[in-house]
């Protein structure tokens, strides 16, 4: 596919993928909310190239978009921005992620669920922060359909989530952010104030929240 090969000669200069075998236990990738109906209709939406996955996890959003680009025939692809360390709230002794001397292995879960699903042509690794991920992004003039944030969840973080990939989001396009809940208070918080800063509306399909920018995806 033409949109992948070109982001991620962008972004790797070469296909990162060969050499990567597949997750042997990869049938039901754990995480939170990554198949919601909203990721998957608007993954498949017409205009929709370029996808931005900001907290992928072990994968389970990321390979649910990207299965929808394959199953439509959409030349596409979804960045997949994470640092692979786990989140503040993942660490304490819970078993959610295997280590190597200390060291989360989430990027090879990642990459070994991904191949698993059979996504390699459709999925853009970005091992990197999500403050660092947009601006080489933005450097490198990638744009996107449709962002999904689902990172840091403190109000500070996800507030900054959202202004830094505003920019890239193309006319038209959809941000889309995950757990609008009470028992996310600073993620609600941040979600209203980013919708009244670009003075756009902000819908909720709980748990996700979702701002769509003016215009119309594909015009010129």
């Amino acid at each position: 596919m033409a949109v992948f090969a070109d982001i991620m000669g962008r972004l790797h200069g070469a296909d990162i993928w060969a050499g990567v075998a597949p997750a042997a236990d990869a049938a039901a990738v754990q995480g939170w909310n990554g198949d919601h109906p909203a990721l998957l209709r608007l993954a498949a939406a017409p205009g929709t190239r370029v996808i931005i996955d900001v907290g992928v996890w072990k994968g389970q959003s990321t390979i649910a978009m990207a299965g929808r680009l394959r199953d439509g025939g959409i030349d596409g692809c979804v960045i997949a921005v994470d640092t692979f360390l786990g989140s503040p709230e993942h660490w304490g002794g819970e078993g959610l992620f295997a280590t190597r001397h200390g060291m989360p292995d989430l990027y090879a879960t990642f990459l070994g669920n991904v191949a698993a699903a059979g996504l390699q042509g459709f999925v853009v690794p970005m091992p990197q922060t999500a403050s660092g991920a947009a601006a080489i992004l933005r450097r490198l003039g990638v744009t996107a359909s449709l962002v999904h944030i689902d990172g840091d969840h403190a109000h500070a973080s996800v507030l900054q989530d959202a202004r830094d990939y505003w920019p890239i989001l193309e006319a038209g396009g959809h941000l889309v952010g995950d757990d609008y809940h009470p028992s996310w208070p600073g993620v609600m918080q941040a979600a209203r104030e980013f919708a009244g800063f670009v003075e756009r509306p902000l819908r909720i399909e709980a748990p996700k929240w979702i701002i769509q920018k003016a215009g119309s995806l594909g015009a010129a």
